[in-house]
C-alpha cells in the first residue's frame, strides 16, 4: 500500500557511522523510545513505527493521527498524546488498546500539549485546561479550566502535576487543590517539559534560564542564566542538570546551586532533551541540534567528540545497544554506532580561510584503543593526521590543498576493532578565499648578541600579535630550521649575520643582526672612552676659566 513511501538504508558497519536509516513523510521530532526490544518513533505523517533497532527494519506500524507529542513508557505500554486532541495506549505489537478524545463537546480540547502518566492516573494539558483520565481512557475529570491557553507539557508525581502555564509554573494535586504557583520577573513557559528529579522540579523558560523549584513549596532554588530562550527539556543525572539553550549552547550545571560546569558550542538552537551514553567508551551526553547535528559531548570536559549528521534539524536522542537513534524534521531516523568517533573543533562551520596555514583540530574516542585519526580534503585521499590520546591536528596549506569556494574537511577512526565508513563522516564546510592578501610577520631577536651565548628569535602575527607556529628560518650561512612561537640559537663567530623567515600565508621578513665578540662589548668600550673624554674636557675648561680668572686679578 504506501511501502513504496519509506525508504531504508541499511549499512554493515559497527562504528560512528551511519548504521541506518529510516524515512517517514513526516518530521520526527518526540523522543524514541525502546519498548519490547524495538525502537519506536513517532511522525508527523499520524503514525508510530516500531522499528528493529539494529537494522532500521520496519517491524509494525500504527496510525494515530496528525503530530504526536511525545511517547510515554508506563504500566508495559506505550501512551500516546496528539496535538489534534487524543491520548492513545499502545500495546505489543503496536496493537491500539484504547483512543481518548478531548475534542468533545464540553472539553472542546483543539490543542494537547503533553501527557504524564504515575501509577494511578494519566494527566494531560490542553488548551481549555489540565485533564485527568483514568488507565482505561475514560476522562475522569478537568482539574483546571482555561480559556484557550497555551501551556507547557506536564510533569507527573504521585498524586499530583506541575506544569507552566505563562509566567507561572503551576503544581496542582489530582483534586485540583493549588499548593503553590511560582512567578517568573519576567518571560514565560513554552516548550520545556517539566523534570521532577526527586524533591526539584527542573524546566526551561523564555527568560534565558533554566530553573529549579522545590516541588514542595514552590520555592526556587537557583536560576541558571543562558544568553537566549530555554525551550529543551533538562536531563537531571548524577548531580548534574544537562540543557540546551536557543544560544547554541549544551549546558552542564551542578545539580545543588545551578553553578556553571560546562557549556559546548555548537551552530544554531539546541531545543532538544540531551540523553547519557557512551561513545568510544567515555561518557557522554548526546544532544540534537536545529543545525542537522547529533552531538557527543563529554560528561567529564564539555569537549565535542563527535557531531553525526542529518538533513534537518535532529530530534532528542536514544542511546541503545552502542547506537544513538533520533528523529529529525526531514523524517528520517538515523542510527550511528559509537564504538569510535572524532570530532573537528577547529575551524568552526562556515569559516573563511585564507592564504595562512589552515590549523584543524578536533578530539577522537575509541573503544578498542590504538585509534588513527585519518583526515579527507573534499573528495582526496585520507591522510594521517598528528594524534594524542584524545585530541589531533591537522595542517593544510590552502593554495596547495583548498579550491576556491566551498571546501569539505573530514575526520575519521581506525583502531584495532575496525575503522568509520561513510557516507556520513563528521566533516566542516569552510569557505577558501585566494584574494585575502598576505599576512606580515613581526619578527625580534635578543639585543646584545655575544658569540658562543644564546640569543632568541621572536616570530607573532602582526595582524593580532599572536605567537606564531609552524614557521621556517633560513640563515645566510646556510643553516634551516622549523620551531613554533620563537627559537633559541647561538653562533659561534662575531661578525653581521642575516636570517629570513618563512611561513604559508605570510610575506617573508628578512632580518639582519650583529653578532660581538667575547669579553667587553666593544660599545661598551667605546661608551667608555667617550665617557673618559666628556669627563677631561670638563675638568680641562673648569681649570682653564680659573687660570683665566686668576689673571684678571
Amino acid at each position: 500500500m504506501r511501502n513504496a513511501l519509506f525508504l531504508l538504508l541499511v549499512l554493515a558497519v559497527s562504528n560512528a557511522s551511519l548504521v541506518w536509516q529510516f524515512s517517514s513523510d513526516g518530521a520526527i521530532s518526540a523522543k524514541p523510545v525502546i519498548f519490547q526490544g524495538v525502537a519506536v518513533v513517532a511522525s508527523d505523517d499520524g503514525n508510530v513505527y516500531g522499528l528493529d533497532p539494529s537494522t532500521g527494519v520496519r517491524r509494525w506500524q500504527t496510525a494515530v493521527g496528525k503530530r504526536p507529542n511525545e511517547l510515554i513508557l508506563a504500566d508495559n505500554s506505550i501512551y500516546v498524546s496528539t496535538s489534534a486532541g487524543k491520548v492513545i495506549k499502545l500495546g505489543a505489537n503496536g496493537v491500539k488498546q484504547w483512543e481518548a478524545s478531548l475534542n468533545v463537546s464540553g472539553y472542546n480540547v483543539s490543542r494537547i500539549y503533553g501527557a504524564a502518566v504515575n501509577t494511578k492516573e494519566i494527566f494531560v494539558t490542553a488548551n481549555t485546561g489540565v485533564f485527568i483520565l483514568e488507565k482505561n481512557g475514560s476522562i475522569r475529570s478537568r482539574i483546571s479550566n482555561f480559556s484557550d491557553s497555551i501551556l507547557t507539557a506536564p510533569a507527573a508525581g504521585a498524586d499530583y502535576v506541575v506544569y507552566g502555564k505563562g509566567g507561572e509554573l503551576i503544581r496542582q494535586s489530582e483534586t485540583g487543590l493549588t499548593p503553590w504557583k511560582a512567578e517568573l520577573s519576567e518571560g514565560s513557559f513554552w516548550l520545556s517539559k517539566p523534570v521532577i528529579d526527586g524533591n526539584v522540579v527542573y524546566t526551561g523558560a523564555l527568560d534565558d534560564k533554566m530553573h529549579a523549584y522545590f516541588v514542595t513549596n514552590g520555592v526556587e532554588i537557583w536560576g541558571a542564566r543562558t544568553r537566549n530562550w530555554v525551550v529543551g527539556t533538562a536531563l537531571s543525572s548524577n548531580g548534574v542538570v544537562y540543557f540546551g539553550s536557543n544560544d547554541g549552547n549544551i549546558y552542564a550545571v551542578d545539580s545543588g546551586d545551578g553553578n556553571l560546569r560546562w557549556a559546548a558550542q555548537t551552530q544554531l538552537a539546541v531545543q532538544s532533551q540531551p540523553e547519557p551514553g557512551i561513545m568510544g567508551g567515555k561518557d557522554v551526553v548526546f544532544a540534537g541540534g536545529t543545525d542537522k547535528s547529533i552531538y557527543a559531548i563529554s560528561t567529564e570536559s564539555g569537549q565535542i567528540l563527535w557531531k553525526g549528521s542529518s538533513t534537518a534539524a535532529a530530534g532528542s536522542p536514544l542511546f541503545y545497544q552502542n547506537k544513538v537513534i533520533f528523529g529529525s524534521e526531514d523524517g528520517k531516523v538515523y542510527a550511528y554506532s559509537t564504538e569510535r568517533a572524532c570530532s573537528i573543533t577547529d575551524p568552526r562551520e562556515g569559516d573563511v580561510a585564507g592564504p595562512k596555514e589552515l590549523v584543524v583540530r578536533g578530539n577522537h574516542v575509541s573503544e578498542a584503543g590504538g585509534a588513527t585519526v585519518l583526515v579527507q580534503v573534499n573528495s582526496g585521499e585520507w591522510v594521517q593526521a598528528n594524534a594524542s590520546e584524545e585530541d589531533w591536528v591537522y595542517y593544510i596549506n590552502p593554495k596547495a590543498m583548498l579550491s576556491p569556494g566551498l571546501n569539505v574537511i573530514s575526520c575519521q577512526v581506525a583502531d584495532g576493532g575496525g575503522s568509520e565508513s561513510g557516507p556520513a563522516y563528521t566533516s566542516v564546510t569552510i569557505n577558501h578565499d585566494p584574494a585575502v592578501p598576505l599576512s606580515n610577520l613581526v619578527v625580534a631577536v635578543s639585543p646584545d648578541i655575544i658569540e658562543g651565548k644564546n640569543f632568541t628569535v621572536f616570530v607573532n602575527d602582526a595582524d593580532d600579535g599572536s605567537p606564531v607556529d609552524r614557521f621556517n628560518i633560513s640563515f645566510n650561512d646556510g643553516a634551516s630550521i622549523r620551531a613554533n612561537k620563537n627559537y633559541t640559537t647561538n653562533i659561534a663567530a662575531p661578525g653581521e649575520y642575516s636570517f629570513t623567515v618563512k611561513k604559508i600565508g605570510f610575506n617573508d621578513s628578512t632580518v639582519k643582526f650583529s653578532v660581538n665578540a667575547s669579553g667587553v662589548n666593544p660599545l661598551y668600550i667605546a661608551g667608555g672612552v667617550l665617557l673618559i673624554i666628556i669627563v677631561i674636557w670638563q675638568v680641562w675648561t673648569k681649570f682653564l676659566k680659573q687660570k683665566f680668572a686668576a689673571k684678571k686679578k
